[in-house]
């Protein structure tokens, strides 16, 4: 690492103004460090110093290199400063999620803190668009949320996570010998998924296309809370199939396929333009989850 090298003699040589006094700081000689000097300007094709006069002085362009070298060089001595580079990681971030999706964030949240002790992550909750219009404020460093076609993620990151299908939710106390989700839904007491949602949108979308009038008795924004109901025998629901929830092994749960073109929204992670490494490396965790598609 010759240049990192350098790069201490040359902020040696900026700190105590010539390059005797740098000589006796890096333990060279004053010829050795005049050529160190000499190459590091060759290297990067710029003169570094006004030498005009008898003190050695930074040129403009050294000045401009100068914060930059001192930045390279912090970085380098943190990389093999422990014996492991994810020790040197820290900061704080403040990251957002929907509800559904907080359980598989927090689950790999908890695994980064054991790699990355030094890293403090804040977690709030919200919609999706309110979510997506935090981050475009700056006022949260990512996002866990669902894709919106309409949506303007302009100057932000976007990086797509998971599918999730919808399905028909039904209890596994049967009412009726039948799995068949189109009678299911007009026969059972149908529990409806807030409509103004997009999901809300496609659930009406497929009553139309399959012209099913449903017996609707209720309507919610919780996804969860709609699971439970109709855990609880209340009646059935099309919602998207949570990943990290397994309804599917639910002894009080029946999940099924719905007829036609598998709608699903789609979950993803939102970021600053400017990627943090800490947000980076939460991103990563989540894709390493894998979560389960094509269920």
């Amino acid at each position: 690492m010759s240049t990192i090298r350098f790069l201490k003699t040359f902020i040696a040589v900026a700190q105590y103004g010539s390059f005797a006094a740098a000589a006796d700081r890096v333990a060279l000689t004053n010829a050795a460090v005049g050529q160190q000097m000499r190459a590091l300007e060759d290297e990067i094709r710029r003169p570094l110093f006004d030498r005009s006069q008898r003190q050695v002085r930074l040129s403009r362009e050294g000045l401009l290199l100068l914060p930059k070298a001192k930045k390279l060089v912090a970085d380098y001595e943190a990389m093999v400063a422990g014996d492991e580079i994810g020790l040197t990681m820290e900061g704080e971030v403040t990251i957002g999620g929907i509800t559904s999706a907080m359980g598989l964030l927090a689950n790999c949240l908890v695994k980064l803190k054991e790699v990355y002790p030094k890293v403090s992550v804040t977690l709030m909750t919200a919609r999706s668009d309110e979510l997506a219009h935090l981050v475009l404020a700056n006022e949260l460093d990512a996002a866990l949320l669902i894709e919106a076609t309409r949506q303007d993620f302009k100057g932000l990151s976007w990086t797509r996570l998971y599918d999730e299908p919808l399905v028909l939710l039904a209890s596994s106390a049967r009412s009726t010998d039948t799995d068949d989700a189109v009678e299911l839904l007009r026969t059972q007491p149908f529990i409806r998924y807030d409509r103004s949602t997009a999901v809300g949108r496609k659930v009406e979308r497929f009553f139309r296309r399959e012209g099913i009038e449903p017996q609707e008795i209720l309507e919610l924004n919780s996804i969860i809370g709609i699971a439970e109901l109709v855990r609880q025998r209340v009646g059935v629901a099309i919602i998207p199939l949570l990943n990290n929830f397994d309804w599917e092994h639910d002894p009080l749960l029946r999940v099924l396929p719905l007829p036609g073109g598998v709608e699903q929204r789609t979950i993803g992670i939102l970021e600053q333009g400017n990627k943090s490494l800490i947000t980076g490396e939460i991103r990563n965790f989540l894709m390493a989850a894998k979560p389960r598609e094509g269920r």
